[in-house]
């Protein structure tokens, strides 16, 4: 495969950055001599040419062309310009500008009624919410395009649009759907024969195929696309088709092609005509005199990267750029520098990656919200063709009702009187039917709206779950890892007191994550499974002694005593677990909450099959303010532990749903101030 990949760039660079000059220079010669109508024809043509390889050259020819457009009064295709602007300024990073051009031109094609201008406008505007990552509105703008070039049978709209949609299910990593927008688009582009067109549809489904793995359909799309690419000197196609082959040929191992060919790509891109396809050719050249061990000329390249990056604001080139960097002094043994840049690449790395588990979240948000609209156009259908059908029904009989009447009247005058009598009849007939038809439309209509209220919930349920397993295997994992880590840390020998405080302060802080993360599941697990408990014969004695000696190690950090008396010398039939995570959550919060070297009171009895356990501490106790969101989930009260603990709110909440869960009660007694005794109540055998 290699051997073919270097004979295609071999062939492709005889004509990959020949300038189309002799169109635009006929364009040009012809607005000299062109009716002021044809005219703005011209410059719109320019600017369009230029939009990728010479983006302010666009927004100048274009800006005439509106001008002119205005000072002509026309009633059409005035909004074309605007949409080319839009276009322009999108490729040159500015986002926020594209999309004002963009607006400006639907709302000029809406005043004008231009619904093939109109549609474009949108698919536009989808394509710079698509590249800021708004793939929701991006989606809701492509299939407005979408509808409208339909309605309209306007095959060439329809490929922009299907193209518009495999650039975002690809972005999802949807590739069956990418594949066949592409492939739409690929087809109508065929049928049309527009060359320039067909090597975009050819560029974008050798994407596809590259980005779903299938590197040998991937290799022929590329081909077939390189050679009317040739034929149409398309340089922007023809750079960004050079540019991935030349990755992959880098990737599989021919990194002297590879740096040809990028340079090549230099020759023509530059920062201000393309900038992420210079960033890209920039940083294979990088990588090239990397492997080489040219430090001088990599870290000049490195350098440039993450300045145009840092600008652009482009983090993942700057990631990048900052690890190779980083390599570079580490093999220089410049130990400042190297530590300097890796973490810059620790840093830009695991924001990266938050940014990824964004991105999954949005994936499912963007899933769960495409499958509602798509059920909300299927009931949309059938609920028209119902109405279709039953509007026809209506229109034949008020046919055969009016040829009824017709011949009743010409048959004679007796017949008419009887011919009244029935259309009285009829007229109370379509009353009854109409009323009939209203209440069953309410009907209809409430039906709907509570079937989508339990669909609405069901898909909220799903997507509660969705992310509450996302928090227990993307972040509980690293959590404990890094707390790991950190414990081992500590353990090393001659560290100095500013890393012991800083080892100290990332446990702490990993300990809060883990502990939120903890009650957060088991608030989600008690409300999965209500109702459902295991219980079983507790020597209470025993376990409570166990329980007792598990506190007073996490009560030793603080120097508090804990005091226990018991009066339970007899097993008891409950269930453990709940038994256990109620007690964990009132003592680690008297201990949470309690100053260093005072008492926490543990006692516990039994009085009429009722067992009654009792933790008094001397913290600060509960406010009148606090009571009434006492037991309520994520509350933070007055009271603020005493330690630098952290507090998320959980736990009373947990432990009332646990005693409830046991059919026993829980009590509060408490001053502002002179600390706070629970007592809790759960019957036994």
């Amino acid at each position: 495969m290699r051997r073919v990949l270097v004979f295609f760039f071999c062939f492709f660079s005889l004509g990959i950055f020949a300038q189309n000059i002799s169109l635009i220079d006929s364009l040009r010669k012809g607005l000299t001599t062109a009716a002021p109508r044809q005219k703005f024809a011209i410059l719109n043509a320019i600017g369009f040419e230029y939009r990728y390889s010479y983006p302010d050259s666009t927004i100048f020819y274009c800006t005439r062309a509106f001008e002119l457009g205005k000072e002509l009064n026309l009633t059409k295709d005035l909004s074309k310009p605007l949409s080319f602007i839009g276009l322009a300024t999108g490729n040159k990073g500015d986002y926020k500008s594209s999309i004002d051009y963009h607006l400006q031109a639907i709302e000029i094609a809406q005043k004008q009624q231009d619904s093939i201008q109109l549609a474009f406008g949108y698919n536009n505007l989808g394509r710079m919410f698509f590249d800021q990552g708004d793939v929701v509105r991006a989606y809701d703008n492509f299939i407005r395009a979408k509808d409208i070039f339909e309605q309209n049978g306007d095959a060439s709209g329809l490929a922009y649009v299907f193209r518009s949609l495999a650039n975002l299910y690809k972005s999802q990593n949807d590739f069956t759907h990418a594949l066949e927008m592409s492939s739409k688009a690929y087809d109508l582009r065929r049928k049309i024969g527009e060359p320039r067109a067909f090597t975009s549809a050819l560029l974008e489904l050798g994407l596809v195929y590259q980005a779903s793995g299938n590197t040998q359909e991937a290799l022929n799309s590329f081909r077939k696309a390189d050679s009317v690419a040739t034929r149409i000197h398309d340089r922007v196609t023809k750079a960004e088709l050079r540019l991935g082959m030349a990755e992959i040929l880098f990737d599989t191992g021919d990194k002297n092609s590879a740096y040809i060919a990028s340079k090549e790509v230099l020759d023509f891109i530059t920062d201000d005509t393309n900038q992420r396809l210079f960033l890209r050719a920039t940083l294979l050249q990088a990588r090239y005199f990397y492997d080489k061990k040219e430090d001088a000329q990599a870290l000049a390249l490195l350098r440039k990267i993450m300045d145009e990056a840092e600008s652009s604001g482009t983090p993942s080139f700057q990631r990048d750029a900052s690890f190779f960097m980083a390599e570079i002094y580490k093999r220089k043994k410049n130990d400042t520098l190297y530590n300097e840049y890796f973490n810059k690449y620790r840093i830009l790395n695991e924001m990266l990656q938050n940014t990824d588990l964004n991105r999954q979240i949005e994936r499912l948000q963007f899933q769960l919200e495409i499958e509602k609209r798509e059920k909300e156009n299927e009931l949309l259908k059938a609920t028209q063709a119902s109405s279709a059908a039953l509007i026809a029904k209506q229109r034949l009989q008020n046919i055969a009702l009016f040829i009824s009447v017709i011949s009743v009247a010409v048959i004679a005058v007796i017949i008419w009187i009887n011919g009244r009598k029935r259309r009285l009849i009829n007229r109370k007939l379509t009353l009854q039917n109409s009323h009939i038809d209203i209440q069953r439309k309410e009907i209809s209509t409430q039906n709907d709206i509570l079937s989508k209220n339990n669909q609405e919930l069901q898909d909220l349920n799903q997507e509660k779950n969705t992310l509450m397993n996302i928090v227990a295997h993307d972040l509980k994992s690293p959590l404990n890892r890094i707390y790991g880590l950190a414990t081992l840390m500590e353990m090393e020998e001659n560290l100095s007191a500013e890393v012991k405080e800083y080892i100290h302060l990332m446990k702490d802080s990993t300990r809060s994550g883990l502990d939120l993360i903890t009650d957060l599941l088991d608030v989600n697990e008690l409300e999965e499974a209500k109702g459902v408990h295991k219980k079983e014969w507790i020597n209470f004695a025993e376990w409570m002694e166990n329980e007792v000696r598990i506190f007073q190690e996490m009560a030793d950090a603080k120097e508090i005593t804990i005091e226990y008396k018991s009066t339970v010398t007899t097993k008891i039939f409950s269930d453990a677990a709940y038994l256990e995570r109620i007690l964990d959550n009132l003592v680690s919060n008297a201990i949470k909450f309690s100053s260093r070297s005072t008492t926490i009171a543990l006692t516990s009895q039994l009085h009429e099959n009722q067992l009654i356990i009792s933790v008094k501490d001397q913290g600060p106790g509960f406010s009148k303010q606090d009571r009434p969101f006492l037991f309520q989930k994520f509350k933070k009260l007055s009271a603020r532990p005493t330690g630098g603990e952290s507090s998320n709110g959980l736990g009373l909440a947990i432990v009332k749903t646990l005693v409830d869960r046991l059919n026993g009660k829980i009590d509060l007694i408490s001053e502002t101030g002179k600390g706070s005794e629970f007592v809790i109540e759960i019957p036994v055998e």
